[in-house]
């Protein structure tokens, strides 16, 4: 079966997605937050925790939106110019 028929019949199983981020930016990345928590205290950060997530998931929404796009764009392509 076609990924898209599997979509279109509500069958379609997307894979996990990857939470594990390289070594080296998940160092950064709390390295950052720490300082944060260092000079704003941790107060600060539990208060903001949420909207720091709601960003990330924003972001990751509005790239998978943008790669979703760019496949349609390229399938559209791909069958040839319009009638």
């Amino acid at each position: 079966m076609s990924i898209l028929q599997d979509i279109y019949e509500d069958e379609y199983i997307p894979r996990a997605p990857v939470e594990d981020l390289p070594e080296d930016l998940r160092r950064k990345k709390w390295a950052f937050l720490e300082e944060i928590e260092q000079a704003m205290g941790a107060a600060f950060i539990e208060r903001h925790w949420d909207a720091l997530c709601d960003l990330s998931r924003f972001r990751d929404y509005a790239n998978f939106r943008e790669g979703f796009r760019l496949g349609v764009a390229l399938m559209l392509e791909a069958c040839g110019p319009s009638a």
